[in-house]
């Protein structure tokens, strides 16, 4: 696989706010994975059997969380939440994925011969699934189609609240993704985006970074527009 492909992560971000992407790049600050995902992944593996808490707990999941966290708290509540639905088993997990055409690449969490299902931890909206997670599956949508020459619908499993919704790709959302992608390619090429605003700044770490990058730029716009 081509080195130069775009993480599907990469161009999730740019598709939310090209300013995430440049800072989550420009920052040396290592990645570390939330507690309750490492608790979500780690039950999606076990989606279709009879769930059960303590089996999910002993069988490797409290090796791999520090003991401070509240991790079986974490799992108790998704085992509830989940156990109350009937799940499809896998054929394989964690599958990576690819597009020649889009220049994309990423990791399937679930995947099955006509759809896979992208894992969450968190809830469900109240309708549909939230746009950053829409767009994360048009992308693995159009990498497998790429791959395996047929379409593949995506769904999204929020096991925070035992939700499953199902996302069939339109044309537009062909459209976010390329415009998503452009975003993404002007970043990781050196451009400075703009800052997007909306929502999800309240829950974006970049938030206070964001500002003081977006300042000296107004600062310097507005000298720019007295002389």
């Amino acid at each position: 696989m081509p080195v130069e492909k775009i993480s599907v992560t990469d161009v999730v971000k740019a598709g939310t706010c090209p300013m995430q992407l440049y800072l989550a790049k420009s920052t040396d600050t290592p990645y570390e994975e939330p507690i309750k995902y490492t608790v979500a992944k780690q039950l999606s593996y076990y989606l279709g059997d009879i769930l059960s808490t303590e089996d999910v707990w002993e069988q490797g999941l409290k090796n791999m969380v520090p003991e401070d966290q509240p991790a079986l708290t974490y799992l108790e509540q998704m085992v509830a939440a989940c156990s109350k639905l009937t799940w499809r088993q896998a054929e394989r997990y964690d599958v990576s994925v690819f597009s020649e055409k889009y220049g994309m690449c990423g990791k399937v969490d679930r995947f099955f011969d006509d759809s896979f299902s992208l894992v969450k931890s968190g809830n469900a909206p109240t309708r549909g699934v939230y746009l950053s997670d829409r767009l994360r599956v048009v992308c693995y949508a159009v990498c497998l189609e790429d791959m395996f020459g047929k379409p593949f619908y995506g769904r999204v499993e929020y096991l925070g609240s035992g939700t499953i919704r199902s996302v069939v790709v339109e044309p537009q959302d062909r459209r976010a993704l390329f415009l998503a992608l452009r975003a993404a390619e002007k970043v990781l090429a050196g451009g400075i985006p703009k800052v997007v605003r909306g929502p999800y700044c309240t829950r974006c770490k970049f938030v206070e970074t964001c500002s003081a990058v977006e300042k000296p730029k107004s600062l310097f716009s507005k000298m720019m527009s007295k002389a």
